[in-house]
């Protein structure tokens, strides 16, 4: 496929065509645009005129890419992805401007919020914006200057750098814990309800937390169980007398020194998993993100 001259209508047909293409909706491809659904489908009709190719099947309600589509999407994603970066690194190349970063829920909450101040504070300059999924960031369309995750480590084309380990451990109120004698009786866990986290990172199963802590300590699980989509309402349940969840290390640790959890028997496990910050391998050298794993971990050695 080989594209015309640059011009303005070419690019915006190719901004237009990107945004159908990761939609694969011309109605939500327009909302997104602020455009008519018509206008839409004029861009993209002249983009494929243009190109001398069909970008698009349309089906009655339905789209799918050409397989030039599915080309020109991977290639478009990739650049327009690089000139978004530029663009914003060329703008904020000092400690100041727009600071995107995405964090876990729970980590979020339990873990960063609580020391965000202190990064705020010596950083005034920065527009900190925050925001929290499970799910990996698709860096190339994603406008996020950096992420933590919490895995294994290893993600294609992006640069990872270690923050810290974790260990789990069950916990649950001390009421619950009197109540079916768990107190370094962990064979009476049978008699409980479990509480999974069932996103605990990205693509985990609903119990793979429990699974991993049970398999190392040769321990029979329950067959009750509740499950949630974040850490800290199962951790809150657990609080509220509903069960016995696990307890991530830097989850539970205010919750433990305050009572309002416990620990019924102490068989802390290494979670096979980590905490990263993870980039584009060309941020690294960008001063927000430096001055931002900095931060993280004077905060970490002083937990």
């Amino acid at each position: 496929m080989q594209l015309p001259k640059l011009t303005g209508s070419v690019l915006s047909g190719l901004h237009c065509f990107l945004i159908a293409a990761d939609q694969m909706s011309f109605t939500r491809a327009a909302e997104i645009l602020c455009l008519t659904q018509s206008a839409v489908s004029h861009k993209i009709k002249n983009l494929e005129d243009s190109l001398g190719v069909q970008l698009f099947i349309r089906q009655p309600r339905k789209l799918l890419l050409t397989e030039e589509g599915k080309r020109l999407k991977a290639v478009v994603a990739q650049n327009f992805g690089d000139i978004a970066h530029e663009l914003r690194d060329l703008k904020t190349l000092e400690l100041s401007g727009d600071f995107n970063v995405s964090v876990p829920p729970t980590f979020a909450q339990t873990w960063l919020l609580p020391r965000l101040k202190h990064f705020i504070d010596k950083y005034p300059a920065l527009r900190f914006h925050l925001r929290t999924r499970n799910d990996l960031v698709d860096f190339q369309t994603e406008s996020f200057d950096c992420a933590i995750y919490f895995g294994h480590g290893k993600y294609a084309g992006l640069h990872s750098e270690k923050l810290m380990d974790e260990s789990m451990v069950p916990v649950c109120s001390p009421q619950y814990a009197q109540e079916y004698y768990l107190h370094n009786n962990p064979d009476l866990l049978i008699n409980c309800m479990l509480l999974h986290d069932a996103a605990p990172w990205a693509r985990a199963g609903r119990n793979d937390e429990w699974q991993y802590w049970a398999q190392t300590n040769g321990i029979q699980l329950p067959e009750n169980s509740c499950t949630f989509d974040r850490a800290d309402l199962a951790l809150q349940a657990a609080e509220n007398g509903l069960g016995i969840a696990m307890g991530r290390h830097s989850f539970v640790d205010q919750q433990l020194k305050d009572g309002r959890l416990v620990v019924p028997f102490d068989m802390a496990v290494q979670s096979p998993l980590s905490y990263y910050v993870v980039c584009r391998q060309d941020a690294t050298i960008s001063p927000r993100i430096k001055a931002f794993q900095e931060w993280l971990h004077s905060e970490i050695a002083e937990f």
